[in-house]
Order: structure tokens, then C-alpha cells, then sequence
């Protein structure tokens, strides 16, 4: 079953996680949350792999500017006209839907990956102007917004041998989300009930529990997929990170502090050695092994116990139709990308 042990994190922690090799040349990649930490990093690898076109994704225009100047400076030797960088704020549906829109006015007929990276943490509850509270938003359902409008693109843009990806990067967090749900088959609506305020877990619950989520979507989406797929979809755990992930954190200097110091103690990897897991889940020969799993250190593991029972199948299959009802109120083209390309199990 799928477990969390010191002993096993602490392993993974230390190892040296490979680079694919493979070419991607002629494809077109989106990486979303491109301007800092693991999103930055692994848009470096696959510049300088020299893609047709990488779109590195930033929440405004300003960062779009700085990221490009970051990759002027560190891929000095790759083709810098084959990267552009579009803002895409996660925090607001209708800024995910002007970049879907964007894309098919102004993008290539190819996308043949998209690595939904772009996440949130703050230890404070707040809501998004959507009024949804920000971390189930910007990490779970303007994730699965943005990875259902650009499905067809994916799914046209893929060939027998060389199938589309989807990566959406997750947490080893999300082993410890089960106390949380110990009553959930009784709630009236999941992602009401989580969104509330008086659902009552702390920042860090409620951040592990949206990338438990984005696991459990990972699920659904595959198993509706044809066999074998020509998406390959995949929840990747990046491992505990040296990254910027918390910059929310830096108004509350003690508790930063403290973090810095468990990092240090649990062997934080750089935030260029777990990008190399997405990179990997984007890039690998092995596709089709990949497809609708969740992986740590660039190998497939298990997900947590809470997905793997009875219990948890049934919680992510409510889970599934719940957010494509509230996704095709924010955009109609969502249940007709479902009923088009995704046929009911």
C-alpha cells in the first residue's frame, strides 16, 4: 500500500534523479509557473533541448519580462527564439480561459506537452475572486481547467509512437491527507465542503489535500483515455525542495525560519534536481508506463492508502464529476471537451 516513512523519504531525498535524453525537436511544450523554482529550472532543460516552441507561463507580464532575461543569461547556446512567455494567473478562471483562447488564436496547431507546475502555499485562509479559497483553486481546479481546454490540442498532436503528456505536479504531501476525509462519503459536495472556511484544517492541511486532488484527477482523466493512450498523463512529486513555493511565508519570519531548518535536516533537494522529475515525466521513452500514475524520484509509486481503497475510488469519481460541473459553468467548452473526447467508464 501506499505509505509514508522517514526512513524511505529520506532515500529518495539523497539520490540523483536522471535526465532524459530524448530530442524535442518539432514539439511544442507549456510550462506553466516557468519564473522561479522547479518551473524555471526544468523550462532551462527543455530550452536547452531546443523545442520548436517552449511557452513559459508567469502570473503577470513584468515576470514574463524577467523570465525571459533569465533565459537569455543560461541558454546562451540554445535557439531563445523558440521561447515565449504568456501570462497565465491560476488564481482567476476567466485568466485561464483568455490563455486557452490565446492559444488557439495564437498558438501552433502542436502542443505535445504541458507541465501544469504553477502551485500556491498560504497559511492563511483566504478566497480568490472566484470565491473559491486560493489553494484549492490555483493548485487543483484551475489545473484541471487548464488541462481540459487544452485536451484536444494534446490529443491532436499525438502520434502512435510518440504519444502527448500531461504533468501535473504534486506532493509527497498528499499521503497525509486521510484524517481529513474520514467523513467524506457523507458531505453534500466535496469541493464546497473543502473550500469552506469552516472546514477547519491548517494552511499546510489544506495545500496537501489539493495536491491529493490533482492525484486523484490524474486518475480519472487516464482511465478515461483510449488504450493505449495518446495522452499520457502523470502526478509527479518533485520531492522536498529548496524553492519558492513559499514565498507567502515571508511576512512570518519565525515560521520561515523554522522551515528553513527542517529543510535543511530532510536534505531539501535544489529546485534544479526536482525539476528533473518533471522533465523526466514530460520527456521519457517509457511513456506509457507513466500513464495515469503518480511518481516520486523519476519511478512510479504508489499513491496514498486513501486513493487505493474502496473508499478513496469512489471519493475521486465524485470528485471527478463534481469538477466538471463546476468547470463547465465557468466555461461551456469544458462538457463539450468531455462528452467529445472523454466517454463515460
Amino acid at each position: 500500500m501506499g505509505k509514508l516513512s522517514l526512513w524511505s523519504f529520506l532515500s529518495e531525498q539523497g539520490r540523483d534523479l536522471p535526465l532524459p535524453g530524448e530530442s524535442v525537436a518539432g514539439k511544442t511544450i507549456v510550462v506553466t509557473g516557468a519564473n522561479v523554482g522547479l518551473g524555471l529550472e526544468a523550462s532551462v532543460h527543455i530550452a536547452n533541448k531546443e523545442p520548436s516552441l517552449l511557452i513559459a507561463t508567469c502570473r503577470d507580464t513584468v515576470k514574463c519580462e524577467q523570465t525571459v532575461n533569465i533565459f537569455r543569461e543560461r541558454c546562451a547556446g540554445s535557439r531563445l527564439a523558440s521561447l515565449d512567455s504568456w501570462p497565465l494567473d491560476l488564481s482567476s478562471f476567466d485568466n485561464v480561459r483568455s490563455f486557452a483562447d490565446r492559444f488557439v488564436a495564437e498558438g501552433p496547431e502542436r502542443l505535445n506537452v504541458l507541465v501544469a507546475n504553477a502551485g500556491t502555499f498560504n497559511p492563511v485562509y483566504t478566497r480568490t475572486q472566484d470565491d473559491w479559497e486560493v489553494m484549492l483553486q490555483v493548485n487543483y481546479l484551475s489545473i484541471a481547467l487548464l488541462s481540459i481546454l487544452l485536451l484536444p490540442h494534446l490529443l491532436r498532436s499525438a502520434t502512435c509512437d510518440d504519444p502527448s503528456r500531461l504533468v501535473l505536479v504534486s506532493s509527497l504531501g498528499h499521503y497525509l491527507v486521510e484524517p481529513m476525509l474520514t467523513d467524506s462519503q457523507n458531505w453534500d459536495h466535496i469541493l464546497g465542503a473543502i473550500s469552506a472556511e469552516k472546514f477547519g484544517v491548517s494552511g499546510a492541511s489544506r495545500y496537501n489535500l489539493s495536491k491529493m486532488l490533482q492525484v486523484a484527477f490524474v486518475r480519472e482523466l487516464g482511465a478515461r483515455l483510449p488504450s493505449p493512450t495518446p495522452l499520457v498523463i502523470t502526478a509527479v512529486n518533485p520531492g522536498l525542495c529548496h524553492s519558492s513555493l513559499q514565498r507567502e511565508l515571508d511576512k512570518y519570519r519565525l515560521l520561515r525560519m523554522v522551515l528553513g531548518f527542517v529543510k535543511w535536516l530532510l536534505r531539501a533537494r535544489t529546485s534544479e534536481m526536482g525539476s528533473r522529475n518533471l522533465v523526466y515525466a514530460a520527456l521519457a521513452t517509457n511513456a506509457q508506463d507513466l500513464h495515469g500514475r503518480y511518481m516520486s524520484s523519476c519511478e512510479v509509486v504508489e499513491e496514498c492508502d486513501f486513493l487505493l481503497s474502496a473508499e478513496g475510488r469512489a471519493f475521486s469519481e465524485r470528485l471527478w464529476w463534481e469538477t466538471i460541473e463546476v468547470l463547465s459553468k465557468v466555461d461551456d467548452r469544458v462538457s463539450q471537451i468531455v462528452s467529445t473526447y472523454l466517454p463515460a467508464r
